[in-house]
């Protein structure tokens, strides 16, 4: 049960940032928009692209561990903050 819990954590956390990315990538994208030969602004929005995709597999990933009888997602802001802690 507790793996069942963490993998929850994980896929509330990841879903959580992959929304972020998604703000991220509009502000760049809308930069871009602006100055189309920012040849940076291009390399951030691919960049914000492709860990949107890997975020995506990987939540993908973590929903097939999880199996179809624990569904629910409990948000936990202790837990969110030492999920943040960890990528530093």
């Amino acid at each position: 049960m507790d793996d069942q819990v963490s993998i929850a954590q994980r896929i509330a956390f990841l879903e959580r940032e992959l929304e972020r990315m998604g703000s991220a990538a509009e502000d760049a994208e809308q930069g871009l928009r602006d100055n189309p030969t920012d040849a940076g602004a291009s390399r951030r929005l691919s960049a914000l692209y492709a860990l949107a995709n890997e975020t995506w597999a990987d939540i993908q990933a973590l929903r097939e561990r999880q199996g179809r009888s624990y569904r629910l997602i409990r948000y936990d802001s202790t837990m969110d903050a030492a999920w943040r802690q960890a990528l530093v």
